[in-house]
């Protein structure tokens, strides 16, 4: 069953959203880490994802990877607290 590890919600200036959500769940081979997650960075009034970072499917080679500009690409993963660390870095950045 999955427990809930992390969340965190915040309003930027802008006016986007930064969404983030992260559950332990039974390490499996989907799973590696025990951990499923997704941080979103979004326009709220129009639905635009902007960036993401999820380990939901494989892509890009890697069960770890980000969405931007309609493209996947594989990012490494070093714990979680780091990876959302670079995920707002990228937000901070402008990375779209």
């Amino acid at each position: 069953m999955a427990e809930e590890a992390f969340r965190d919600l915040i309003e930027l200036g802008d006016g986007t959203v930064v969404e983030a959500k992260a559950w332990r769940v039974p390490e499996s081979k989907e799973f590696p880490e025990g951990l499923k997650y997704s941080f979103q960075h979004y326009d709220p009034e129009t639905g635009e994802t902007l960036l993401r970072y999820d380990n939901y499917n494989k892509h890009a080679g890697s069960r770890h990877h980000k969405h931007k500009d309609g493209k996947t690409e594989a990012v490494e993963f070093e714990g979680l607290k780091k990876h959302y660390e670079r995920f707002l870095d990228g937000v901070e950045k402008n990375e779209r």
